[in-house]
């Protein structure tokens, strides 16, 4: 039962096959949380997305995308902007060094080694109204190290964590940039 409905909602999201199976093997702690949200009815779900470049060139030394958790603060702060409790918006991303998977109590990255406020934080139009496009970018000198994880916070210091990814190491090097756009889905 939990199976067919999985696929089925798994359809409905048009996530490839491929996507499919990192989602889910990729570890359990995702599946759990996959099939949670089914059961709650409401999926808030993203990806993050970062290129790297020399920033004197321009030339690109990394391009990708990672799946991320939506934690369960960054789902009460949905609801607190819903009912218009007069929360802080989202408005920085951070990075950090952190190696622990991701999960739903998480408030905080595991180790941050940089936080940045956004560039832009722009709501879909059209079909993509449930979709909202956060972009953040790291200049050359700024957030070097060994990257590991990053979120979305509503403060300058500490806040609240709307989600969090955590993915293979990106060695951010003094002469590079870094561009992350996260886009958050919400989705029955």
């Amino acid at each position: 039962m939990i199976l067919a409905l999985l696929l089925k909602k798994l359809h409905s999201m048009l996530i490839s096959g491929w996507e499919l199976l990192y989602l889910t093997f990729y570890s359990w702690t995702n599946l759990r949380h996959i099939i949670v949200s089914f059961r709650d009815g409401i999926n808030p779900y993203g990806r993050v997305h970062f290129k790297k470049y020399i920033e004197a060139t321009g030339e690109v030394t990394y391009d990708g995308w990672h799946w991320n958790l939506v934690v369960g603060a960054g789902k009460a702060h949905i609801a607190d902007q819903l009912a218009e409790r007069n929360e802080a918006q989202m408005a920085y991303m951070a990075i950090g060094t952190g190696t622990t998977g991701a999960v739903d109590t998480d408030t905080a990255l595991e180790n941050e080694l940089d936080r940045n406020p956004l560039d832009s934080r722009v709501q879909g139009t059209g079909a993509d109204t449930n979709k909202v496009t956060y972009t953040c970018t790291w200049d050359a000198g700024d957030g070097t190290g060994a990257i590991t994880e990053a979120g979305i916070f509503n403060s300058a210091a500490a806040g609240q964590m709307l989600c969090r990814s955590v993915f293979a190491v990106k060695n951010k090097e003094a002469g590079e940039a870094m561009v992350q756009t996260w886009i958050l889905t919400i989705s029955a």
